[in-house]
Parts: C-alpha cells; sequence; structure tokens
C-alpha cells in the first residue's frame, strides 16, 4: 500500500513529460508585458487542472468543462518562461511564453547643432534587456535605471533629418525589440534683430565654447552676439559677417573650446591673425573675446605683463584700460571692427572692458601673438 501511494505522489507531482496528451496554448503567444494573457487547452470533462510555472505550481487551478473539457487562465503578462498544466491522469507539454516589452521615447531640448537634445522614457520592465541607441552608423550604450528609465543624448553635429533607434538585446524570456524616433536638426539664417528659440540655441552654444556675451544667452540677437558670432568667425577662420548662415551652423556643431597657445597658468592671449582674445585660466581658454589691433600692425608681439591700470574713460576714447608696454594698453573702446584698426592699442567692445578689468590684476602676464 506504501508502495502505491509513493508511485501515485510521484505522478501527480512530477512535470510535464514527453508523453503529454493536454492541448495547451496562449493567447496572444507573445503578449505585451503587463496585459492579459490566457492560458488554455481541453482536459478529460470535469477534471481539476493546475498550472504549473518553471516546474512548480502556482496555486492557480480550474475544472474543465463538464461537456467539453475546456478549461483556461487569464492574468497580467509579468512573468514569461515554461508553463504548463498537469490533471490527475495526464499534463501538457510545456510552453515557453516570451513577452513583449513596453519601450516608451520622447524627445527634449532644442534641435539645433550643438545643443543638448535628449530622447527620454522607459523601459518596462527594466530587466528586460540592453538598450542600444542607433543614428546612421553610429551607436551609443543607453543606462537603464533600476526604475526602467532611461536618458540619451542625441548627436546634433550634424544638419538634417535623422531617425533614431532604440534596440533592445532582450533578456531571457522577453522578445527583441526596436522602437524609432525621428528628427531634425535645423539651421536657420540668424542676424542682428533675430529673437527666439534659434537665437537662444545659438547663444548657448557661444557660450558653452567660451565666447562672453554681454548678460548671457537671452534670445536676442544683441550687438553683443554679433560680436561672439564674430569672435566665433575669426577663431574658425570663416569669413566675418556676424551673421549665422548655415555654413556656421556646421562648424558650431562640431566646434571645440580652442586650445591656449601657451598651456599652463593665468594669462591673456591676444593673435593680432585671428584678432581674438583669450582669457586663460590654469591653461585652459575660460573667455574668447572680439577684439581689434593695430591698423599698420604695429601692436607689439611678444610676452609682456600689465604694469599700469586706469578705470573708467579717458581723453583718447579708452575705457577701463591695461597698459602692458609702453603706450599700448588692452581698453574697451567705442568702434571695434572685425579688421586691426586701432593705434597699436587691443581694443575690445565697451560692454567687456569693465569686467575684463576687474578680473585681471597689474603683474598679468599678456602674450601677444602675430
Amino acid at each position: 500500500m506504501r508502495r502505491a501511494l509513493l508511485v501515485l505522489f510521484l505522478a501527480l507531482a512530477a512535470p510535464a513529460t514527453a508523453g503529454a496528451t493536454i492541448p495547451f496554448g496562449a493567447q496572444p503567444t507573445a503578449p505585451r508585458y503587463g496585459t492579459q494573457v490566457t492560458l488554455s487547452g481541453t482536459a478529460a470533462p470535469g477534471e481539476l487542472v493546475e498550472l504549473f510555472y518553471n516546474g512548480s505550481t502556482t496555486n492557480l487551478t480550474t475544472n474543465a468543462d463538464g461537456t467539453t473539457g475546456a478549461f483556461g487562465f487569464s492574468f497580467p503578462a509579468t512573468q514569461p518562461g515554461a508553463y504548463h498544466v498537469q490533471t490527475a491522469s495526464d499534463a501538457s507539454a510545456p510552453i515557453d511564453l516570451k513577452l513583449k516589452p513596453i519601450l516608451t521615447r520622447r524627445i527634449s531640448g532644442l534641435r539645433y547643432p550643438g545643443s543638448r537634445l535628449l530622447m527620454k522614457g522607459r523601459l518596462r520592465p527594466a530587466a528586460a534587456g540592453s538598450l542600444t541607441l542607433r543614428v546612421g552608423t553610429r551607436h551609443w550604450h543607453v543606462h537603464v535605471k533600476p526604475g526602467g528609465r532611461y536618458t540619451a543624448v542625441l548627436p546634433t553635429d550634424r544638419l538634417g533629418r535623422h531617425r533614431a533607434r532604440l534596440v533592445l538585446s532582450p533578456a531571457a524570456g522577453y522578445k527583441a525589440l526596436t522602437a524609432r524616433k525621428h528628427f531634425r536638426i535645423l539651421a536657420p539664417a540668424l542676424s542682428t534683430g533675430a529673437r527666439g528659440t534659434a537665437v537662444l540655441a545659438l547663444e548657448r552654444r557661444l557660450a558653452g565654447l567660451r565666447h562672453v556675451l554681454k548678460g548671457g544667452p537671452n534670445r536676442y540677437y544683441a550687438y553683443d552676439t554679433y560680436e561672439a558670432v564674430l569672435a566665433f568667425q575669426k577663431v574658425h577662420g570663416m569669413s566675418r559677417t556676424g551673421r549665422v548662415s548655415r555654413d556656421v551652423w556646421k562648424v558650431l556643431g562640431r566646434a571645440k573650446v580652442p586650445n591656449a597657445r601657451v598651456a599652463k597658468g593665468n594669462h591673456v592671449e591676444v593673435s593680432k591673425t585671428r584678432q581674438v582674445l583669450y582669457e586663460v585660466r590654469r591653461g585652459k581658454v575660460v573667455r574668447i573675446a572680439h577684439v581689434s589691433t593695430g591698423a599698420t600692425g604695429n601692436t607689439p608681439v611678444g610676452k609682456f605683463h600689465v604694469y599700469g591700470k586706469v578705470p573708467g574713460l579717458n581723453s583718447h576714447g579708452m575705457y577701463y584700460s591695461l597698459f602692458f608696454t609702453g603706450a599700448f594698453a588692452i581698453h574697451g573702446y567705442a568702434s571695434v571692427p572685425a579688421y586691426p584698426a586701432s593705434h597699436g592699442c587691443v581694443r575690445t567692445p565697451m560692454w567687456f572692458a569693465p569686467g575684463f578689468y576687474a578680473r585681471w590684476a597689474v603683474g598679468t602676464a599678456v602674450y601677444i601673438f602675430a
């Protein structure tokens, strides 16, 4: 008797075998994560049917229909894996239930060259696999937080229309997934007097590249924006127009902060060729300004030091002057054209001069390069 009971117990507890005959399937066959799935089949009429998951009981049971033998289990699809059913006399073959993850996405940020443009969303469940962002031939791994949230940075260095693809390499039990999102990098023509989002994107990009603006990015293409664009064009050897064209946007998209000529210490550098001034801290360029040097090329070249400072406006129209050798000084002036025009000094915009004067003391090294 004991032996017979042991055999019966093992038969009831054993998982489905190759000889299982109960028809069993899922609808839908690959449900979306969290949606309703129905596992159903046909057993002997009236029999008690028990559902198993990965070989272990789920404690879910139902009775097969007394006439047709049909049965079913419905529940939210949150656990992929092997499901089968057993009755007192039979079992089904296991079905491997795979789930389709849910991947949301949206784009936020400014769609202009060099701006910060993000794709954000959520992967559910977070353990469904690993994400890769693909744009054209380039690709980047995307970090997914424990709750499934992610943030991916979209490239903005190339103009025109682009297609971003988020590709899921699935973990066991999940289906592969590719989510697409189109975006466009804009390049509108801008000049003095323009206002709006495009100007904001331009000013933020210029500020990020260390070009000074009077009051920071403010959505208005005023004279300080014009002068910052002019300085950018000078640094990159472009036509000195102070206006933003498609070509300027292209360079803005891939530009980097320029290197100091003297990559150490705190000092000021002036390039007579480029007609720009760099403020350098610890060997790194921290500010770039549009300047105008001597019209005859007479601004001296070499290393000098600030030996005197004169605040305010003097009788020659020099504003907040820092003298570095003889009568030569760096100072604000009412006219700062895109070419050499001074009597030999280094002219800066009037609005720039007081701040520059305050930041640099007597003894500051000044390098003038040809």
